[in-house]
């Protein structure tokens, strides 16, 4: 199965019907919107969290394998994969050393081949001229386990054209805990086998007139009721072209909330336990309790978006046993 996926920089304007995940600058206003606002302080009963002596805490092996990313960026990626250890707690079956090949995924990726044990999950992280200073970078699984379909690798890819000044401007933190979301598995490529979603349309196929794409897994649904959103099921991104359609949560719908397709300038981007609830739904032993706050609806208007438009990145996503052997290959 290919996954397809890489965010980009672009700078305001139509989309153009390509995909996007946007940056947005903070608004000095505050305009009132007819959308229900629900300020919730999360709590642990919105669905089971294990506990630290019954669980194992969950790893996330981030590792660099060139010198692409200076020691300030790196720290930054490690600090966001922490934020995602706390949120997600419930330890994976190590996999035994694979015959997986280096760059059997992608050029580059593996580094090296995958000839040890992965405890949980192993993303390698790259910054990369992308001949274009829109693109931002992405990321995506390329191998999962067959037992629960959950990735043991994933890779992240920054441009660099554009790192420096991703840093500089402070938009860094927010961009890396929204990438490793989608390295830990919040794609459709994930979802489907699943049966989490409905509506979509496939990935090469033109958005249809009055698209409407949800996500149905019971626990995110759960969360997106207790906030205050009044359908059976969650709304995913209708517009904006492949990538963003699809692969994040609605913009129109969850406002600010980090898994959007839109990321805001200057102000908070909650990882809040509607995403805490898709993760479970996927598989993850989760803890609730470590979820940001969170309004539902956009309070404040959009205000000069940088874009950050998706590349195609073509992934291979393949499943491995427990013994490290491929599962359905040809």
């Amino acid at each position: 199965m290919a996954v397809l996926l890489v965010l980009a920089l672009k700078a305001c304007g139509g989309s153009g019907g390509s995909s996007s995940v946007s940056v947005i600058p903070a608004p000095t206003t505050v305009i009132p919107t007819s959308t229900p606002t629900v300020v919730l302080t999360p709590t642990p009963t919105v669905f089971p969290s294990p506990t630290a002596t019954s669980v194992p805490q969950f790893a996330i092996d981030v590792r660099f394998p060139d010198n692409s990313l200076t020691p300030s960026q790196q720290a930054i990626v490690r600090s966001a994969a922490l934020r995602w250890q706390e949120i997600i707690v419930g330890d994976q079956p190590d996999l035994r050393p694979t015959n997986i090949r280096a760059d059997e995924c992608a050029a580059g990726f593996p580094s090296t081949s995958l000839n040890f044990p992965i405890d949980d999950l192993l993303v390698e992280v790259r910054a990369r001229d992308l001949g274009n200073e829109r693109i931002l970078g992405g990321a995506a699984p390329c191998f999962v386990r067959a037992s629960n379909g959950l990735p043991f690798y994933s890779v992240v890819v920054f441009n660099s054209q554009n790192l420096s000044a991703l840093e500089e401007r402070g938009d860094l933190p927010i961009t890396a805990l929204h990438e490793l979301g989608h390295a830990l598995g919040f794609l459709p490529s994930v979802w489907d086998p699943k049966g989490l979603t409905v509506g979509l349309v496939g990935r090469d196929q033109p958005t249809p007139p009055g698209y409407d794409p949800h996500f149905i897994g019971p626990r995110a649904v759960a969360a997106f009721t207790t906030l205050g959103g009044n359908a059976p099921s969650v709304p995913l991104e209708n517009q904006f072209g492949e990538g963003s359609r699809d692969s994040h949560w609605r913009e129109s719908v969850l406002g600010r909330e980090l898994m959007t397709t839109r990321l805001d300038r200057g102000v908070p981007n909650p990882l809040s336990i509607l995403t805490v609830g898709a993760m479970a739904d996927i598989g993850y032993a989760v803890n609730p309790a470590a979820a940001d706050g969170f309004e539902l609806g956009r309070s404040r208007p959009i205000s000069e978006p940088l874009e950050l438009q998706e590349l195609e990145l073509a992934l291979p996503l393949r499943r491995f046993d427990a013994t490290g052997r491929p599962v359905g290959d040809p």
